[in-house]
């Protein structure tokens, strides 16, 4: 989603997103935006996915909101695209509402389509609604949870149980150890048009750090590796990222980063010799 950084000034914002996997399917999506004071915007882009023989163009078109503040933070947009002759209603809504110092609630909610060669020639969507918690024990350990399920438009359910356990192991460095978990079933499995198993389940464990860079930048990596058992069968899994980003005080705020694994993001978990890169850029200017 593309908004405003706060609600203080009004801006204009720019997102690139592009990425690759091994299979030779490629997506990119550009978008500009503008945000009032009151944080209420609009934005507008394009979106392209390639594969040997075969692409498919689009465009997008949303209005948007966020609101930060102590007590909740809303991130939300809701629009259309047009992708290969067929439209879509997209969105989202990112809702936490911090119950006490140490526990925050919330929920998540997704629309999109599905973004696959069969699932954009099929006109797949897909919504996801989550629950979400988080709740820190102690000043170094906390447990995030979310709960929910996607509905696709091709009659399958998917429900879903994600968990982070993370733990501070130095501030200095945001350095921090943590346990990845996903879980899910698919009613009506094994589709054409997206990765659906009957039944998924992942563990990771991993290191992030997050930190200040000589009172210029902010430099974030994450490195994980564990299991992903898929229908009874046990195969490997790994991710990295690693980012730059603008201060938080910083009046232009911008993010550059990069992404790899070996399980594609959302709603693949494809493994073994499978590899998916991903790369970000955004911008969000006050005026």
């Amino acid at each position: 989603m593309l908004v405003a950084c706060s609600a203080q000034a009004q801006s204009i914002s720019g997102t690139f997103f592009a990425s690759h996997d091994s299979d030779g399917f490629n997506e990119s999506k550009q978008t500009l935006g503008y945000a009032n004071a009151a944080g209420w915007g609009v934005r507008a882009g394009f979106l392209r996915y390639t594969a040997p023989g075969w692409a498919a163009n689009g465009t997008l078109a949303a209005g948007t909101y966020k609101q930060v503040n102590k007590e909740r933070t809303i991130d939300a947009s809701l629009g259309t695209a047009r992708v290969a002759g067929a439209d879509h209603v997209i969105g989202g809504l990112d809702y936490m509402e911090q119950l006490t110092p140490s526990t925050a609630v919330g929920l998540s909610v997704e629309r999109d389509l599905v973004n696959s060669i069969r699932g954009i020639e099929t006109a797949t969507d897909f919504t996801a609604v989550a629950l979400v918690l988080d709740h820190a024990f102690t000043k170094r350990f906390n447990v995030g949870v979310a709960a929910g399920t996607a509905l696709f438009s091709n009659d399958n359910n998917r429900p879903i149980l994600r968990t982070r356990w993370n733990f501070s192991l130095d501030e200095r460095y945001g350095l921090n150890a943590y346990v990845r978990t996903r879980s899910y079933h698919n009613t009506n499995p094994y589709r054409s048009e997206y990765f659906s198993p009957e039944r998924l389940h992942e563990a990771s464990l991993g290191l992030s750090s997050r930190f200040e860079l000589a009172e210029t930048v902010v430099l974030s990596a994450s490195i994980d590796a564990g299991q992903q058992r898929i229908d009874g069968a046990s195969e490997p899994i790994w991710r990295g990222s690693f980012g730059i980003a603008s201060r938080r005080r910083s009046e232009v705020q911008w993010f550059v980063g990069v992404e790899a694994s070996n399980a594609a993001p959302l709603f693949s978990g494809r493994t073994g010799s499978y590899r998916y890169t991903s790369a970000t850029a955004r911008i969000s200017v006050p005026f």
